[in-house]
């Protein structure tokens, strides 16, 4: 797991924060980093072999694009260069080296919330995801609209309750 410090905008201050030669596990704090995100990022044997296929697809691809075997529709890996293609080496070397990283990106600091336990959240939001779409279909969900905060908020007590005596039956 690498835990980073993120800029949202490329300048020469944010991009010192992450400099390779002098990374050190970062305190992120929204105070101190306004304008940069925490991202972690964690390495994953499954995705690296999955991301290994679809990088040697795309190559295959932007060969045959090069080759004029295939119309060409912009493939990843093919750069013009006055009027003539070829493959970008340099891109590729670095989507290679980059397979099996996932990215999470959160404004929660370290001190409120791990890595390890940023990446577990992540992991469970299939569950929350599986709620919503059964609640849409078992419970006839359709949208409501409500103006003032007192109907919202009674409104959404009502649907997270019913969800949840839902799946607690569903259990």
């Amino acid at each position: 797991i690498i835990d980073t410090i993120t800029p949202r905008v490329a300048t020469t201050k944010a991009a010192s924060v992450n400099d390779v030669t002098k990374r050190a596990e970062p305190v992120w704090d929204p105070a101190v980093h306004d304008r940069s995100w925490r991202a972690v990022w964690a390495y994953s044997v499954k995705r690296a072999a999955r991301d290994r296929a679809t990088l040697t697809l795309q190559e295959n691809r932007a060969k045959a694009v090069i080759a004029g075997e295939k119309p060409a529709r912009t493939p990843r890996f093919v750069k013009t260069v006055n009027g003539s293609t070829h493959l970008d080496e340099d891109a590729l070397t670095r989507a290679r080296s980059l397979a099996g990283l996932k990215g999470y990106v959160t404004n929660l600091p370290v001190t409120t919330m791990p890595a390890a336990e940023v990446i577990a959240s992540y992991h469970s939001l299939w569950q929350v995801e599986a709620s919503f779409r059964m609640s849409k279909t078992d419970l006839r969900a359709r949208p409501m609209f409500h103006h003032d905060r007192d109907a919202i908020e009674a409104h959404l007590t009502i649907v997270v309750t019913a969800l949840a005596v839902a799946r607690h039956l569903q259990d």
